[in-house]
C-alpha cells in the first residue's frame, strides 16, 4: 500500500507517541528481521497487546475452591426469589400474546 492510498483510506488513523530510544531501536531491528516496516510491526504489536488485555478482562478467573463452590451452587440450585418468580410470570404473560414472536 502506498502512502498516497493509505492517507485516503478511512480505515486508518494516525497514532503519535514518544517511546524510549532503546525500545524504538529494538522494534526497528525486530521489524527488519520479520521483513516488516516499523509501521506494520507496531500496528501488529499494538493489536496483539490490545487483544490480550481485552481477553483477560473478559474472563472471570476463579480459584479452584471458588470454582468448586460455584459448581456446587449450580448443581444444588436454590429456591427462586419472589422477584424472580414475578419476572417469570410477567414474561410468560407477555409471550402468550406474542404469537408473531414480538414480545
Amino acid at each position: 500500500m502506498t502512502m498516497a492510498s493509505m492517507s485516503n483510506d478511512n480505515n486508518y488513523a494516525r497514532l503519535s507517541c514518544r517511546v524510549d530510544a532503546r525500545i524504538k531501536q529494538r522494534a526497528e531491528e525486530a521489524a527488519t528481521l520479520l521483513g516488516q516496516s516499523i509501521t506494520d510491526f507496531t500496528e501488529l504489536a499494538i493489536a496483539e497487546k490490545a487483544n490480550s488485555v481485552l481477553a483477560q478482562h473478559a474472563m472471570i478467573m476463579l480459584s479452584e475452591r471458588d470454582f468448586d463452590r460455584f459448581v456446587t451452587s449450580i448443581e444444588l440450585g436454590a429456591e427462586p426469589t419472589p422477584a424472580l418468580k414475578l419476572a417469570v410470570d410477567t414474561y410468560k404473560m407477555g409471550t402468550t400474546d406474542a404469537s408473531n414472536g414480538n414480545w
